[in-house]
């Protein structure tokens, strides 16, 4: 391993929720019911531009990229209110974790979130500079599942995607980084152990998670 690679939402940030509830009222705007499950089954681990495709789509309705953007817009700006509120909280260990891998090898993020909304978290956090680089879906014409994000984030540190850890939460997220041709913790903060069963190892929690069980990987 020579360099880690973390997903942001439901790996650092426990922002799963705000995401959600953002999401919901804007389809409850758009008239497109919305519910938890359509989160969990359609949306999670989604960009906010596909989110909102696939919303669309769910609705009936057809979004030229002008109105789109306004929706992305509208969405974000809802999460910007929750996170200033403190709202989002970081998951157990994580921090811990963050701080003794930046001391010991490069570290990245690559998400499919905004980076005005990683950049305003990771700010809060206090870990904002530990981080190499952030890739995020602003960086790509497409974001997970799609391995660009990953193929991008490798190249930044200058290091072998073969030599990469990457800790994700999602089934978007792991076949983003495993088609990138990378190493996957699966942590199960979001979805459950057989949703995760194509990482090289899966965790319950990032408080589990020791740099020498991700040397192991």
């Amino acid at each position: 391993m020579e360099a880690l690679i973390f997903d942001f939402d439901g790996v650092i940030a426990d922002s799963e929720p705000v995401h959600e509830r953002a999401i919901t009222r804007v389809a409850q705007m758009l008239g497109v019911p919305f519910t938890h499950d359509d989160y969990m089954t359609r949306i999670i681990g989604l960009d906010d531009r596909d989110t909102f495709r696939v919303i669309a789509e769910m609705g009936g309705l057809v979004l030229v990229p002008e109105r789109l953007a306004e929706i992305v817009s509208t969405k974000q700006s809802f999460v910007l209110e929750m996170i200033d509120r403190g709202e989002v909280k970081a998951f157990p260990g994580t921090i811990r974790l963050i701080r003794e891998s930046a001391q010991a090898l490069p570290i990245a993020v690559c998400s499919g979130a905004a980076r005005i909304e990683i950049e305003r978290i990771l700010e809060r956090f206090e870990l904002l500079d530990l981080f190499r680089h952030i890739v995020t879906a602003d960086d790509v014409e497409q974001a997970k599942p799609d391995p660009a994000g990953y193929r991008m984030t490798a190249e930044k540190l200058g290091v072998a995607p073969a030599n990469c850890v990457t800790i994700e939460d999602t089934p978007t997220g792991l076949t983003a980084a495993k088609s990138a041709g990378l190493k996957v913790v699966g942590v199960c903060h979001s979805v459950s152990a057989a949703e995760m069963s194509r990482a090289d190892l899966v965790v319950e929690s990032s408080e589990q998670i020791t740099m020498d069980m991700l040397r192991s990987v």
